[in-house]
């Protein structure tokens, strides 16, 4: 600009007319303002502009914003001025302010508009660091004035220019635009000053659960002395295997689809024998949390009352209908006869030993409850 102010100087030396200091100066007059980029409606303060017109040539002052311009270094010519604006000149941020500039001559005054930009824009926070798409959200900050768009990241950057800014440069509220993307980049607003920049928070990926460690069943044993065939742990239970461990006329013909495939243990007919339900019939240990489910023989006589003594729950396909989940279990022994049908009780154990009680409470009984493990 320094280049400028010097060819202007020069060319305005050699293009003016002599003064010989009893014309008449006329009325001044301002037909426009430019600086290298050409004709402006707004500049930086400090930064050199020309102020074009008629009957310029006997300046007593420049002011912009009240402000008076530095005459001592200026380029006066009959046509035009070139001057620097003062670095101390008061902007919008400073307060209301007219946005003239007044040059006044021996002739008059003339006026013209030229907005001073206030110091450049920075951010401070968000209403919410994490917001959506739709949402209306408040950008804070300072010297927010002359906002021309807010620029939101996504596949490419999506500028709003339908937002509001508070009078007092501290605030932008504007609703973030569909294609939204946080993890793309910053949050922009863009003023006539310059823009400033604000990262909102990324939500968190979330984290992949670790595998469920695969359910086993160990140490298996009987706590009384008894003589039946031992139970069995069995795994993938599906329609079609043998129920107990000492029988193979007893199949199973309908599980629900969700106990299928799961653990499983596989007792003994002849354990239904063993009534004493203050002692533990069997125990066995789990090596992590899971759920068992004790299939019950509905016709069972004598009903096992440690089912409801030790908090198990009855599971239910539909209370208010009384639907029970139940599996069915053939016998090819008795081929013409309706299946048995089996409750399921279900109850919650931390990994470690878990102890199952007596079939009933009375010898000679339907055939005894297996366990399922999920």
């Amino acid at each position: 600009m320094k280049k400028i102010l010097i060819c202007a100087a020069l060319f305005l030396a050699m293009g003016c007319n002599k003064d010989n200091g009893d014309s008449d100066p006329g009325v001044p007059s301002i037909t426009r303002i430019r600086t290298e980029a050409g004709t402006v409606t707004y500049a930086k303060r400090g930064s050199s502009v020309e102020i074009d017109g008629k009957n310029l040539i006997k300046v007593n002052s420049v002011t912009f914003n009240g402000c008076e311009a530095d005459l001592s270094v200026a380029v006066i010519a009959q046509q035009r001025i070139l001057l620097a604006i003062p670095e101390d000149a008061p902007t919008i941020a400073d307060g209301p302010v007219t946005d003239e500039v007044v040059v006044s001559t021996d002739g008059g005054e003339a006026r013209g508009k030229l907005i001073l930009l206030p110091p450049e824009p920075t951010l401070t926070s968000l209403s919410n660091t994490m917001p959506e798409v739709g949402e209306t959200i408040v950008i804070s900050g300072e010297n927010l004035f002359y906002v021309q768009e807010v620029q939101f990241p996504g596949r490419r950057i999506f500028s709003v220019t339908d937002f509001t800014a508070s009078d007092d440069g501290s605030q932008v509220e504007v609703t973030v635009p569909e294609g939204y993307d946080p993890s793309k980049g910053d949050i922009r607003v863009v003023t006539l000053s310059g823009e400033a920049a604000i990262t909102p928070d990324v939500p968190e990926e979330p984290e992949e659960p670790l595998p469920e460690e695969p359910l086993t069943v160990t140490e298996l044993q009987y706590l009384p002395d008894v003589s039946y065939a031992s139970w069995e742990v069995k795994e993938n239970l599906q329609e079609g295997d043998l129920v107990y461990v000492d029988r193979t006329t007893m199949t199973f013909s309908v599980i629900p689809e969700s106990y299928k495939g799961a653990l499983w243990i596989s007792t003994a007919v002849d354990s239904r024998a063993y009534i004493n339900e203050d002692e533990p019939l069997v125990s066995f240990r789990v090596n992590r949390t899971c759920d068992v489910y004790i299939a019950y023989n509905k016709g069972t006589v004598g009903w096992s009352r440690w089912l409801d003594g030790e908090n198990w729950t009855r599971m239910e396909v539909d209370a208010a209908a009384s639907l029970h989940e139940e599996i069915k279990v053939v016998s090819t022994q008795f081929p013409d006869a309706d299946p048995d049908t089996y409750y399921l009780y279900k109850k919650r154990f931390e990994a470690g030993v878990i102890q199952l009680r007596s079939n009933s409470n009375q010898k000679n009984t339907r055939s005894p409850y297996f366990v399922i493990l999920k």
